[in-house]
């Protein structure tokens, strides 16, 4: 193997073999180095992995945390597991953490979407052991969800309804949007998604139209394997575009409580049983009995808690210029709201806090940030607008007193109501969906109900 030499001039010639060790044991001698904490690194390929246990055991000497570079993710979902547990199995003494490795081309991100779907189809790592592997359902874009959200891009393309979104790098004005329809529909053409392609006369003369075929219009995999043949730009922005879309279908199936999340956390700066566990059925021939817990959930940042998580930062050394208290640029419900924008661990992306809800779910780049929210330096300005919002959105959604759900919107609300029952939860299970049902809950969001079991 070539290595560096010492003095940093050059790279001489090494041979991976030890006069003591034969070719045929090198991959074990090698092996057993990275556990005894000779080496720090250790590359393994798909074919030299088999039987290879590389995790921080406990009996081992290297016993540091395992850091899983996947330079390319495999086509099969059994694959990539037989290659994550390689530095994952038991008597470890940390789990490892994965790093997978794509480009940021839209159609690149295909790779991530197949394997996400399989490996969520087995379960085992995603929802039956969750924390036992990567989370990958952020790139699972082949779901129900992204086969709607690619019908609703494939629709305004073709103009037959309007996009639920701005598309990227458009202004609001008309033109620009239909600037943008017309380069989708020549890169849709140029790798055969749109077919039948012709160009209009008369009044709409020069205008490109034609067809996609219905088995295209919800083909994600096709669609993303088609983005590999446009150029960079065309690229990212109909993938952009299908995502920002794609964001639109889950935050609607999720406030109209129809997202199945699998097993869920809830969490929030504060949690609190809100009254006495209530017994709400005993079974006749068990006797054993399901049991009613209503908790309230504060999940806000008071102004003092933001304040010190800046100046956290800013005492570490750790923050960038761009960190700091936002003001948004528009007036929503008569106010305008502030955020904490905290940049993350990738360059230009920023977490964001908020008085009412914590940190959101999504991060933020950088030119997101400034285009909706503008840097505010004033402190009293900032203290004053972030407790009136921490202190509003205790009593009421971000929609106002006049929202059509009334109290029982929890969109931007502070304080929630979770509603969980445990103890013996299938014999009622029936029951529970046809109530559910019958008040119309999965629309208005009038309590949220999570069942668990004593095993859990």
């Amino acid at each position: 193997m070539l290595i560096r030499a010492s003095d940093g001039k050059g790279i001489i010639y090494q041979a991976r073999n030890a006069k003591e060790v034969s070719m045929e044991m090198i991959n074990m001698h090698e092996k057993q180095q990275f556990m005894d904490d000779k080496k720090l690194i250790a590359i393994i390929s798909e074919a030299g992995s088999a039987g290879v246990s590389l995790h921080a055991d406990r009996r081992a000497k290297n016993q540091r945390r395992r850091v899983h570079v996947t330079l390319e993710l495999p086509w099969s979902a059994d694959r990539a597991i037989q290659q994550f547990g390689r530095t994952h199995r038991s008597n470890q003494t940390s789990a490892p953490q994965y790093r997978l490795l794509f480009t940021n081309l839209g159609g690149e991100k295909r790779f991530a979407s197949i394997v996400a779907k399989r490996l969520e189809s087995l379960g085992a790592l995603t929802q039956g052991d969750r924390r036992a592997g990567p989370s990958l359902s952020a790139f699972n874009y082949d779901s129900t969800y992204g086969k709607r959200a690619l019908t609703m891009v494939y629709r305004g393309i073709m103009e037959q309804d309007s996009f639920p979104v701005v598309p990227p790098r458009c202004s609001d004005n008309q033109a620009s949007i239909e600037e943008f329809i017309t380069e989708a529909k020549v890169a849709l053409v140029s790798v055969g998604i749109i077919r039948d392609a012709t160009v209009c006369n008369g009044k709409v003369a020069g205008k490109l139209s034609g067809r996609i075929v219905d088995a295209d219009m919800h083909d994600v995999a096709r669609f993303l394997n088609r983005l590999l043949g446009l150029a960079p730009d065309i690229q990212n922005r109909l993938f952009d575009l299908f995502i920002s879309i794609l964001d639109v279908v889950l935050h609607n199936a999720r406030r109209e409580g129809q997202l199945d999340s699998g097993i869920v956390d809830i969490k929030g700066k504060n949690i609190e049983l809100k009254e006495p566990p209530k017994t709400v059925h005993v079974d006749s021939l068990s006797g054993a009995s399901t049991i009613l817990f209503t908790f309230t959930i504060d999940r806000g940042v008071t102004w003092e808690s933001a304040k010190a998580m800046l100046d956290g930062r800013e005492n570490d050394g750790a923050g960038s210029s761009n960190d700091g208290f936002y003001e948004s640029k528009r007036e929503w419900m008569g106010r305008r709201h502030f955020t904490l924008a905290l940049e993350g661990s990738t360059e230009g992306i920023y977490k964001i806090i908020r008085p009412a809800i914590g940190e959101a779910l999504r991060e933020m780049p950088l030119s997101e940030l400034k285009g909706k929210y503008r840097k505010v330096s004033s402190i009293d300005k900032v203290s004053k607008g972030w407790q009136d919002e921490y202190d509003v959105s205790s009593k009421q959604c971000m929609h106002g007193s006049k929202c059509k759900v009334g109290s029982y919107c929890t969109v931007g609300r502070r304080l929630q109501e979770f509603n969980i029952l445990g103890g013996l939860i299938l014999p009622v299970w029936g029951t529970i969906e046809k109530a559910l049902a019958k008040t119309g809950l999965s629309k208005s969001q009038k309590n949220t109900c999570c069942p668990f079991s004593d095993n859990e």
